[in-house]
């Protein structure tokens, strides 16, 4: 029996041939931040964790798509992102999406410092939802998710130079918005 590799094409693969191994090693691998990734999208933990279950199931049922020009993981976000815009464009949302709290790691700390680690994130969180959706994506793919450019662009099928023009013009608008909140310093740090 020969042994197939553990990157991520090499789970591919497997998943291809109709090893469940491949998927479960997959969902591992990426749930966690497609979760993350979902949930900033849509505001709404439930319908993240309903999303990015369906990228999975998905992933399975239409494996023979996948062509391996990109990253399976540019691949999976593909799928993710494409779902958070229908989701976002179904009639029966607003088109105002809140992003809702993500759950707060656990650390050592004091209280004081652990309430104002949690307001800060608070206000990133709110001056997300104030961008539009595309600087959003492209904002939350480049700087939190950690994505290059280059594979932001293939995951939401637009140009790198848009990618540059979407991330800065989402950057700029946050620095302005938390000036109008008096924050004087701000980076695009994790929220």
């Amino acid at each position: 029996m020969t042994t197939v590799p553990d990157d991520d094409a090499g789970l591919m693969g497997r998943v291809k041939a109709g090893d469940p191994a491949g998927a479960e090693a997959l969902f591992s691998r990426y749930a966690g931040p497609m979760l993350g990734f979902t949930e900033r999208m849509l505001g709404n933990r439930a319908e993240a964790e309903e999303i990015t279950q369906d990228v999975f199931l998905k992933m399975i049922s239409r494996c023979e798509q996948y062509d391996g020009r990109a990253s399976v993981s540019t691949w999976l976000f593909a799928i993710a992102a494409n779902a958070c815009r229908d989701r976002l464009r179904s009639a029966w949302r607003t088109t105002s999406v809140p992003i809702e709290a993500v759950p707060e790691p656990r650390g050592e700390g004091s209280i004081e410092g652990g309430l104002l680690e949690k307001e800060k994130r608070r206000a990133v969180r709110a001056a997300l939802d104030r961008l539009t959706r595309e600087q959003r994506e492209a904002l939350l793919l480049a700087r939190y998710r950690g994505m290059p450019y280059a594979e932001v662009a293939r995951t939401l099928g637009i140009s790198e130079g848009a990618v540059k023009t979407r991330v800065f013009r989402a950057v700029e608008t946050l620095r302005a918005l938390f000036a109008e909140e008096g924050v004087s310093r701000w980076t695009a740090a994790r929220p």
